[in-house]
């Protein structure tokens, strides 16, 4: 479970970060951004842990950048959040290989990743309030939440019916 919220993360972050700088007009730093992008998968799959931390600069940097170039805020927020995301999440599926053989290591993936659902609900709930206080509310980033809130109620309900 925790691999597949990795690769969402990944690919939300990854996208949104690469299609907040080319809707800007910057199509080359939205291709550098793909390829530290692709780059960060092989690293994660090769289990180069190191070049985590890197990739991890890059992103919050061009988020950063994209936010002093006055780029659409809610994609450089949504790549911002998604690098970090997929950098604790790289890291906690590391940690769980060496958990102890009688620890519930299913249940630790899945307070983790409840945990993380709520930092990533209420990210978008402040970061959606803050664009419509500063009339930047978007029509992509309306599909982003929309498309976010979809899969979100899906995984919840998937839950709720393992659980009864």
């Amino acid at each position: 479970m925790s691999y597949i919220a990795l690769a969402i993360s990944f690919l939300f972050g990854t996208g949104a970060l690469a299609w907040g700088f080319y809707d800007g007009g910057y199509p080359d730093v939205s291709t550098a951004i793909l390829a530290l992008g692709l780059f960060w998968g092989i690293s994660i799959w090769q289990r180069w842990r190191w070049f985590s931390k890197i990739a991890l600069a890059g992103y919050i940097l061009s988020a950063a950048t994209g936010l002093w170039l006055n780029l659409p805020f809610g994609w450089m927020l949504a790549g911002g959040v998604g690098g970090l995301l997929v950098y604790d999440l790289s890291a906690f599926i590391y940690r769980l290989r060496f958990a102890a053989l009688g620890e519930d290591t299913r249940r630790i993936s899945l307070a983790h990743l409840a945990r993380l659902g709520l930092l990533i609900l209420l990210t978008m709930i402040f970061s959606s309030i803050a664009m419509l206080w500063q009339s930047a509310f978007s029509f992509e980033w309306a599909v982003f939440l929309g498309l976010a809130s979809v899969w979100g109620l899906s995984l919840l309900v998937r839950w709720m019916l393992r659980n009864s």
